[in-house]
C-alpha cells in the first residue's frame, strides 16, 4: 500500500519537536510554577530523516531515567489503553532532598494544568491514529487522555510521572481472535525501557512473538501481562500478541464503524517509534528542568521557609502521637517489596487475591504480577489459579484445589 504524504509529515513533525524540546537552549529557566517554554525547530525542507535518527532520539531523551515502560492493556473491542511511565528514583545523595521537592512542585502543577506538554502528547496522539486509519482501513481515535505525577514511597522513594490515552480499534479483531502487531515497525528499546502488553477483560493469550517475554504464572494463557525489555530492536510486525476471544457472539465491535473489520497493513515505518518518542519529551523536559543541577535549584535555595506543620501548635499530647504515627512510618520504610507483600498478606490471614494486592499496595498491576512470580520461584508465596483470578498464600495457608479458596 502507498503511504500518503499526510502520514510522513507527522512523522517529521514529531521528531522535529523532540529535536526541539531536547536541546537545553529550548527550555526556559523558572520556578516549578513556570510551564514549560520550548523554541520550535524549523524542518529541513527536503530533507530525510533516516531511521536511525528516530532510534538515536529516542535513547538520549530517556536515557537518564530509572525506568520507562510503555504499557498496552487490550481490550475485548479491539482498542487499547496506552500508559507511558517513568520512574526516577531518589537516591540517597545530597540531591535527593531537593530533587525530591521539585518533583513534587513539578507534579502539583501538572496534575493542575494542561501544560504545552500535555497539549503536544495530546496533538501528536491524534495524528498518529488518524495516520493508522488511511494505513490499516480501521477508523481509530485517540481518547480518554489521562495525566498523573506523583511519588511512590517504596523502599527507594520513586516519582512516577503517567500519560496514558485509549487508542481505539489498535487491534485487529478477527473472527475468534484479536491480533496485536499490525501497528508496530522496527522498534527500539534501550536497555532502561520496556514493553508490556496486558490481557484486558476476559481475553487470553494464545500467542506472542518473540517468545522470550517474560510472565507470571505457569503458562502463557493463565498470564495476565507479558513484558519485553531492552535493549533490544524488534523487527517489523513485533511484538506481536495473539489474543483467544471469550465470546465473539457476545462482543460488540466498540467504536470500529463501518470499516472496523477490514484488514490492513502494517502502519509507516516507525509510527508507533515516533509516538513512544514525542512521549518520551515529558521525561527530558522534567529530568533537564527538575533534577539534580537544574537551574530551578537557586530558585530553590531563595524559596520562603515552609510553615511549621498544624500539629507543632497542637500542645504535648499530640507530640506522642507524631512519634508514634514517624516511627510507625519509618519502620514500614525499611521493609522491601517482598517484605511488605508477605506483611500485607499476613495481616489478611495468609491468603490473598491478587487483585486484592494491586489494590492494597498501591502498584501497577504489571508490578505486583512479575514481583509474586519471583516470590514463588523463591518459595515465599504459592498461587493457586481459580477461573479469572490468582490466589497468593503463605506456607500452610494454601487453598485446596477442588473449592472456592475463600469458602467458609
Amino acid at each position: 500500500m502507498n503511504r500518503p504524504g499526510s502520514v510522513g509529515l507527522v512523522v517529521l513533525l514529531v521528531l522535529s519537536s523532540v529535536l526541539a524540546v531536547g536541546a537545553p537552549a529550548s527550555l526556559a529557566a523558572g520556578g516549578p510554577g513556570d510551564t514549560v517554554s520550548t523554541t520550535t525547530a524549523e524542518p529541513q525542507t527536503g530533507a530525510a530523516i533516516a531511521p536511525q535518527d528516530s532510534r538515536g532520539l529516542l535513547r538520549q531523551d530517556t536515557r537518564e531515567f530509572d525506568n520507562t515502560t510503555f504499557e498496552i492493556r487490550v481490550h475485548e473491542n479491539g482498542s487499547a489503553t496506552w500508559t507511558f511511565r517513568y520512574e526516577q528514583r531518589f537516591t540517597d545523595d545530597e540531591n535527593a532532598t531537593r530533587t525530591r521537592e521539585n518533583f513534587e512542585a513539578f507534579a502539583e502543577e501538572f496534575r493542575a494544568n494542561e501544560t504545552g506538554l500535555y497539549d503536544r502528547f495530546t496533538n501528536q496522539s491524534r495524528e498518529l491514529t488518524r495516520a493508522g486509519v488511511q494505513e490499516t482501513g480501521r477508523e481509530m481515535e485517540a481518547a480518554n487522555f489521562r495525566r498523573s505525577a506523583r511519588i511512590e514511597d517504596q523502599f527507594t522513594p520513586t516519582g512516577v510521572v503517567e500519560m496514558s490515552f485509549t487508542w481505539t480499534n489498535f487491534a485487529d479483531v478477527q473472527d475468534d481472535r484479536i491480533v496485536v502487531g499490525d501497528v508496530f515497525d522496527g522498534v527500539p528499546l534501550s536497555a532502561e525501557q520496556a514493553i508490556i502488553i496486558e490481557a484486558g477483560g476476559d481475553l487470553t493469550f494464545r500467542s506472542i512473538e518473540p517468545d522470550d517475554a517474560r510472565y507470571a504464572g505457569d503458562s502463557l494463557a493463565g498470564a495476565e501481562s507479558v513484558r519485553w525489555s531492552g535493549d533490544r530492536e524488534f523487527i517489523d510486525g513485533r511484538p506481536r500478541a495473539v489474543f483467544d476471544r471469550p465470546d465473539s457472539a457476545a462482543i460488540g465491535d466498540g467504536n470500529a464503524g463501518p470499516l472496523g473489520g477490514m484488514a490492513g497493513g502494517g502502519l509507516v515505518p516507525f509510527l508507533v517509534g515516533a509516538l513512544l518518542i514525542v512521549v518520551a519529551v515529558a521525561a527530558a523536559v522534567w529530568y533537564r528542568r527538575y533534577g539534580p543541577g537544574s537551574d530551578d535549584e537557586s530558585a530553590s535555595d531563595d524559596a520562603e521557609p515552609t510553615a511549621p506543620a498544624e500539629g507543632a501548635a497542637a500542645g504535648p499530647g499530640s507530640t506522642a502521637d507524631s512519634v508514634t504515627d514517624s516511627e510507625s512510618t519509618s519502620n514500614e520504610e525499611l521493609l522491601t517489596d517482598e517484605d511488605r507483600v508477605v506483611k500485607l498478606i499476613r495481616e489478611n490471614g495468609g491468603r490473598m487475591k491478587q487483585v486484592n494486592i494491586v489494590e492494597e499496595t498501591g502498584w501497577s498491576k504489571s508490578k505486583v504480577s512479575m514481583l509474586l512470580s519471583d516470590m514463588e520461584e523463591e518459595g515465599t508465596i504459592s498461587k493457586l489459579r481459580v477461573g479469572r483470578e490468582n490466589i497468593i498464600s503463605l506456607e500452610g495457608f494454601e487453598p485446596e484445589a477442588t473449592k472456592s479458596p475463600f469458602e467458609e
